[in-house]
């Protein structure tokens, strides 16, 4: 008589567990339909809090993914952000996601687990615009997923970390545009490289976002001024020829670095985080990044459509 009392209480027990997660999942069913509704802001906080939890919320995860790809089949104007950590800062705490689609561009960003997000140290964008173009302009969704209705992006930022930053030397001419030691020469030498692959879409919209600078304790003077140096040819120098020697207007660079560093070429100190060692600039310098984009994008994509309506 027990065992029966037991296996009925029991049996009770779990129809009302069952019940609860019916009910909990009908809420959560109604409330991912009311935020699907508002979905600029949904999109926004979901993609904030995704980098945030990271692994560890799975659901969220793909739950931001889906919406992603949902949104893609939709947009007028699609942008991939190829990035790592600094990227993804700039665009939740900085705002630049928001930014842009208040614009009507959707931002897909393409970092650590994606197959065009991995690897973005400047000796790698030879090898992947060599091989892995189509991929780029075709990126709908972390979760390696991939527009398969002939739309693709119309723009590619593309963007390395901070130990880019850590410039060893000048290097021989011409350079190795795949070389993994960081001279001004190799570096040169990638761009070099993936001009003609740029050059070779002039109906899409490529911009370099410079690599960021670093804290003093965590490089040398020497290193942060090569920095400087490179991507100061990058602006005065290697755009203006690029439009030159391709005929094309479809490439530029934002300076990120020369955004946020001080006049030694160090991370300003009112950028920095409260972490010794830590070069990731802190929420007021993310903001003032995705500012200084916004300020550069903003004629750049008026002047650009006006291009291409012409």
């Amino acid at each position: 008589m027990t065992s029966t009392a037991g296996g009925r209480k029991g049996m009770n027990t779990l129809l009302i567990v069952l019940l609860v997660l019916s009910l909990i999942g009908n809420a959560v069913g109604a409330f991912v339909v009311y935020k699907y509704l508002n979905l600029r802001t949904w999109f926004a906080e979901g993609q904030a809090k995704q980098a945030d939890c990271g692994a560890a919320n799975r659901g969220l995860t793909a739950s931001v993914t889906e919406l992603t790809a949902a949104l893609d089949k939709v947009s007028d104007t699609r942008m991939v952000f190829l990035h790592h950590s600094v990227g993804r800062r700039i665009l939740n705490e900085g705002g630049l996601r928001n930014d842009l689609l208040e614009m009507g561009i959707l931002v897909k960003s393409a970092t650590y687990g994606d197959e065009v997000g991995e690897n973005t140290d400047i000796c790698h964008w030879a090898g992947k615009f060599d091989s892995s173009m189509d991929d780029i302009l075709q990126f709908s969704a972390s979760g390696n997923r991939y527009l398969t209705d002939g739309q693709s992006n119309d723009i590619v930022v593309f963007k390395p970390c901070y130990p880019n930053s850590d410039i060893v030397g000048e290097g021989t001419e011409p350079g190795d545009p795949y070389g993994e030691e960081q001279t001004i020469a190799n570096y040169k030498a990638t761009f070099n490289h993936i001009r003609p692959l740029m050059a070779a879409h002039p109906n899409k919209l490529f911009i370099y976002m410079t690599a960021p600078p670093r804290v003093p304790e965590a490089t040398t003077a020497e290193m942060a001024a090569r920095a400087r140096k490179f991507n100061n040819w990058l602006v005065n120098v290697y755009q203006p020829a690029y439009k030159t020697e391709t005929g094309q207007n479809n490439f530029f660079v934002f300076d990120l670095f020369g955004t946020l560093a001080n006049d030694k070429g160090f991370l300003k100190g009112e950028y920095r985080l409260n972490l010794p060692g830590d070069s990731h600039p802190n929420e007021k310098g993310s903001k003032a990044a995705a500012s200084a984009f916004m300020a550069m994008f903003r004629t750049l994509w008026t002047g650009w459509q006006a291009d291409n309506r012409s």
